[in-house]
């Protein structure tokens, strides 16, 4: 019996880069050797990995005067097993 495989659905996004942004982004790939769909795709998983409160550091929603003491607090955080999320996720990476 011939079993149908479903094939896997891509997911396409488009960005809109302004030129400088898109020629750093060429040199970074190119001095890493990676294609801009991989370091984007790492990227990505890189910060659905973070906990909302570390996405909104990343995303400039949080006031600076504040970044410090909360990034403080996740580190903390971080130091008791508090992000199962993140450490799952570097595991991943290790592999």
């Amino acid at each position: 019996m011939i079993m149908k495989v479903p094939k896997k659905r891509l997911n396409i996004v488009s960005v809109h880069l302004p030129p400088a942004s898109k020629t750093a982004l060429d040199r970074a790939c190119a001095e890493r050797g990676m294609t801009i769909k991989s370091l984007l795709g790492r990227l990505i998983e890189w910060f659905n990995s973070m906990n909302k409160t570390e996405q909104s550091i990343v995303l400039g929603q949080v006031e600076q005067t504040d970044v410090r003491a909360l990034a403080e607090l996740l580190v903390r955080r971080r130091a008791r097993g508090g992000n199962a999320k993140l450490r799952s996720a570097a595991k991943r990476a290790r592999r």
